[in-house]
């Protein structure tokens, strides 16, 4: 019997799964105008899925090789875990209803993150969701970064199917783009970049939510029985 797509699902992590897209951009403000003069945030839409060689070669384009990335990254990590210290891990609506119905229905769930490991594993350890995902593939365990499509191709490779069985889930364009070259079909949830235009055509389609990708989910597999009440209903969002 042939095995229904998708065989695997891949998760992005920040700005897909949690909301620390926004807490990265508050502490850019923050810290921005000790290093720059000025809030930073807003660089956050041209640097969204980048691993760190990536935003140290945009921020030193930006504002001059002489640009102290190394103590602004220190400056605005420190503010981020002050963020999550009085806050938590941002939780999406929809991610743990999302994860809850791939576990009841046998589909591995897979982390390949632009982030390093270490910041990975943190957060996913803080939200409390490490435990469903079989493996974790970050930033800095591979060579190119996204938009290349390395990231995808190896996690395909460890998960031991074609690029085209598998489904990503991503929030950037960077993401959409890295996932698309890879071959593997791409859900869009737009987090902090709501336009979609620039990578239109590469995505095979956009949704609102992790919750509507949890009810597609469902239509797809059950299109005869489908019911909205079929999505396990996890109540330790917030």
């Amino acid at each position: 019997m042939e095995r229904q797509w998708p065989l695997a699902v891949i998760f992005d992590m920040d700005g897909l799964m949690f909301g620390t897209e926004q807490q990265i951009q508050r502490a850019w403000d923050a810290v921005g105008p000790e290093f720059a003069g000025e809030p930073m945030g807003y660089n956050i839409y041209q640097t969204m899925g980048m691993n760190r060689t990536l935003r140290v070669r945009y921020f030193k384009e930006k504002y001059g090789e002489d640009f102290p990335f190394d103590s602004f990254e220190q400056a605005y990590r420190l503010q981020v875990r002050e963020y999550i210290r009085r806050e938590g891990v941002p939780i999406k609506p929809g991610l743990l209803p999302l994860l809850e119905l791939l576990r009841r229905e046998g589909i591995p769930a897979v982390v390949a993150t632009g982030s390093s490991r270490v910041h990975a594993m943190e957060n996913l350890e803080r939200a409390a969701v490490l435990d469903y995902f079989q493996f974790v593939i970050a930033g800095d365990m591979v060579r190119y970064a996204k938009p290349d499509p390395e990231i995808y191709r190896v996690t395909c490779e460890k998960l031991g199917i074609r690029p085209e069985e598998a489904l990503v889930l991503e929030d950037s364009w960077n993401g959409v783009k890295s996932s698309y070259a890879a071959g593997v079909p791409v859900i869009l949830v737009p987090d902090l970049q709501k336009d979609s235009s620039p990578v239109r055509g590469q995505y095979y389609q956009k949704m609102e939510s992790l919750t509507e990708v949890a009810e597609w989910l469902c239509r797809l597999r059950y299109p005869e029985v489908y019911d909205a009440a079929a999505v396990p209903d996890v109540q330790k969002e917030t």
